[in-house]
């Protein structure tokens, strides 16, 4: 069960606001601790990723990419690796998946 976490503002507490930006900017967690015993985990909030930030393809990636078509024609008898690829999961002793 999911419990919702109770916010507590921060504004008016310089110290615990810097450590939370500190751990904001860093993205690594930090325990918060008294003498030897760990009191509470202060960890970052997951920030969903930008829509449009992904790359964009340039002419010469499309070129590599279609150059290696037909990359195994010649170095691989595509029937003998299907019929090893079969028996090797026939000789297996992991249970089928079942989807």
């Amino acid at each position: 069960m999911v419990r919702e976490l109770i916010p507590i503002d921060v504004t008016d507490t310089p110290e615990l606001l810097r450590l939370a930006e500190e751990v904001r900017r860093t993205g690594r967690p930090r325990v918060l601790r008294r003498a030897d015993e760990d009191l509470a985990v202060l960890s970052p909030v997951a920030i969903p990723a930008k829509r449009g930030s992904k790359r964009v393809k340039a002419d010469a990636d499309r070129a590599a990419f279609l150059s290696s078509a037909g990359g195994w024609e010649g170095n691989v008898d595509v029937d003998t690796f299907l019929e090893d690829s079969y028996e090797s999961r026939d000789r297996s002793s992991r249970p089928p998946v079942e989807l």
